[in-house]
């Protein structure tokens, strides 16, 4: 069996090496069935695999002999056991790399919900990926492991190109407390300019708006200015209906819901309905700071001579003072500093509530919060956002301006308008200068250039002519400090101008206007004429010139030419009129009427001998509204008043 094996070797070695592989499938399948049969008979199975052994061994010598190198190490390759651990590894680390790269998009990204939706589409793609390469055959194994490193690598560089992006861009401020968006300002070396703006929705030092788009890529940004919020507007229009005949409780609601400021409220006995509004001072369109003015009915009278006290705690001044009024109570308010209780509400009150006061003999005194005793730490040389934190947590507020300062640190306090140790209330406006660091000189292209900049900065500059053969008119010659030089605090920055070249005045004096013409036109200078009259001067010749004959002038000066126009002709004085007598007059008579037109009507016809100049208006300051009444009635009708003046007469139209 051996020679014929070599024999068709030599002859077709192709055809050998099949039947090789295939004799050793053979076995193989064969050693399998009699590890299967070794499960049931552990004796069977030794004396078989001994057998086997042997005719495998004789069977691979034979084997080696006839077949080339490679088809031996081939048969030794195919013997060995394939080991997935590695692969299922990697598939189980894109696994855990999909779900980072989920709550990294999640966290780090600004766009949540897109976010979302993609990394969930790739944590499919890759959960459908790790299924496949579990199930995959041996031969499919290497795919699986360069597909693992693929996407193990495109998570690591979307989630670092994210952070990246995130980190390099203008973030959303919006609602941002300020002292936390100052940070990120001095974090990124970006210039913060501020505004404020008042607003109903957003707390006091919260970011309103940003004017550089979030999103936009920092290196593209120089500054951001951002409006901050003051808190409500004192100043918006609130419509103010008419209330007549409303209660006191639905009153106080109006007032406090529309944060109404400025409100006075009276009671008084009236033949109206019990605790209802009889009269109010305006309607329509009011400030929250006007002042408005409102008129109850107690009805025919307050019946009560004792009451018993409500606890004033946790009220507010407007609403304590109103229910004092309300029931008729002697009161007395008091202000004191206050850590615990808000600015403006009860601190304590001098007889505690539920007991019984006596109205007309009483009196209850009502202590309101100032909010807490605020001493001024030492500001100069706190940085901006330190300042800005100190600020806001004492619910103060902030004013500042920046100018440069040599020996201050850039962001840092220069001055302030409170020192240290002094003692100020909430809502005390406290305004300081930053330092944006030490100036240094820039270049210049041209002499507004320079004086944009001493503006802007607030420097101390002076400006110098002298004339100059070889810089034109206008232009500099030269500054005190080079570029790059330190502007100290100091320092007055000089800048030399060229007047450009010296030009001499000629004389012009006692010639003719063309001669003075020519002369100075021929001299580069301009020339303007005025006409005088004169006694020693004959008509159209020079009297004077503005610029003294011999004066260094720059080219293109106006000398202003005095001409002569001869002597003055006779002119006989004017008649005079006789002046009015103020001796003369009567006493005033106004009488009002429906309108304005019929008023003036009125007033002119029972005056006719008085001058009167007429104002209409839609109001009267002591809140009279009524067409055709006359505001200052009070103070003219009755009056003595003479012919000659003009008498100013205010009506509602």
């Amino acid at each position: 069996m051996s020679k014929k094996k070599k024999k068709k070797n030599n002859q077709n070695t192709s055809v050998e090496e099949v039947k090789i592989e295939e004799e050793i499938q053979e076995t193989e399948e064969s050693i399998d069935e009699d590890n299967l049969t070794a499960v049931e008979d552990n004796s069977s199975d030794e004396i078989i695999a001994n057998e086997e052994e042997d005719i495998s061994n004789e069977e691979i010598i034979e084997y080696e002999e006839e077949v080339p190198d490679v088809v031996a190490t081939k048969v030794v390759n195919d013997k060995k056991k394939y080991d997935p651990t590695m692969c299922n590894m990697l598939l189980i680390f894109v696994l855990l790399c999909s779900l980072g790269h989920l709550v990294g998009k999640l966290i780090i990204g600004d766009d949540v919900i897109m976010n979302l939706i993609g990394s969930m589409i790739l944590l499919l793609f890759s959960m459908a990926f790790i299924l496949l390469g579990f199930n995959s055959g041996k031969r499919k194994k290497k795919y699986v492991i360069l597909g693992s490193f693929l996407l193990i690598l495109f998570f690591v560089f979307s989630l670092g190109s994210s952070y990246f992006n995130i980190n390099n861009q203008v973030i959303d401020f919006s609602n941002m407390k300020l002292n936390e968006a100052i940070k990120w300002f001095e974090k990124n070396d970006i210039e913060l300019v501020q505004t404020y703006e008042y607003s109903d929705m957003i707390d006091e030092y919260h970011v309103i708006a940003q004017d550089v788009k979030a999103g936009s890529l920092i290196k593209n940004t120089k500054s951001i200015t951002l409006s901050i919020s003051e808190g409500p507007n004192p100043n918006k229009m609130v419509a103010i209906p008419s209330m007549v005949g409303w209660t006191s409780e639905q009153v106080l609601d109006f007032i406090l819901k529309n944060k109404l400021t400025n409100v006075n409220v009276s009671f008084i006995v009236s033949e109206g309905m019990t605790d209802t509004v009889i009269k109010q001072s305006k309607v329509g369109n009011l400030a929250r700071n006007e002042k408005l003015e409102i008129e109850f009915s107690l009805g025919e009278g307050n019946s009560l001579e004792e009451i018993k006290l409500i606890d004033f705690k946790k009220k507010s001044e407007f609403e304590s003072i109103f229910y004092l009024k309300k029931n008729q109570v002697n009161y007395e308010i008091k202000y004191a500093f206050s850590s615990s209780i808000k600015k403006g509400y009860v601190i304590k009150q001098s007889i505690a509530a539920g007991k019984t006061v006596n109205i007309k003999n009483d009196k209850v005194v009502i202590t309101v919060s100032k909010g807490p005793e605020i001493k001024i730490t030492e500001l100069r040389g706190m940085s901006m956002s330190d300042i800005t934190d100190w600020v806001i947590n004492n619910k103060l507020k902030l004013e500042f301006t920046d100018q440069y300062d040599d020996s201050t640190k850039e962001n840092h306090v220069i001055s302030a308008n409170y020192s240290n140790g002094d003692v100020v209330e909430e809502g005390t406006v406290i305004k300081i200068v930053v330092s944006k660091g030490k100036l240094v000189m820039p270049k210049f292209n041209n002499l507004n250039e320079f004086r944009d900049w001493v503006n802007k900065y607030n420097i101390n500059s002076e400006e110098k002519h002298e004339f100059s053969d070889s810089v034109a008119i206008g232009n500099i010659i030269r500054f005190s400090h080079k570029e790059g030089d330190v502007i100290k605090n100091t320092d007055t920055v000089v800048v030399t101008i060229s007047d450009g070249k010296k030009i001499s005045v000629p004389n012009v004096v006692g010639i003719s206007k063309d001669s003075a013409a020519s002369k100075l036109k021929n001299a580069g200078l301009g020339y303007n004429f005025v006409y005088s009259y004169s006694d020693s001067v004959a008509k159209g010749n020079t009297i004077r010139q503005s610029i003294s004959a011999g004066a260094g002038v720059s080219q293109g000066t106006v000398v202003t030419v005095t001409v002569s126009n001869g002597k003055k002709p006779y002119t006989p004085p004017a008649p005079t009129t006789p002046s009015c007598d103020k001796s003369k007059g009567s006493a005033l008579n106004i009488q009002y009427g429906s309108s304005g037109s019929q008023t003036v009507s009125m007033i002119k016809q029972m005056n006719p001998n008085h001058k009167f100049s007429f104002n209409y208006v839609t109001s009267c300051p002591n809140g009279s509204i009524a067409p055709g009444s006359v505001c200052n009635g009070d103070l003219l009708d009755g009056v003595w008043k003479n012919y000659c003046d003009t008498i100013t007469v205010t009506i509602i139209k």
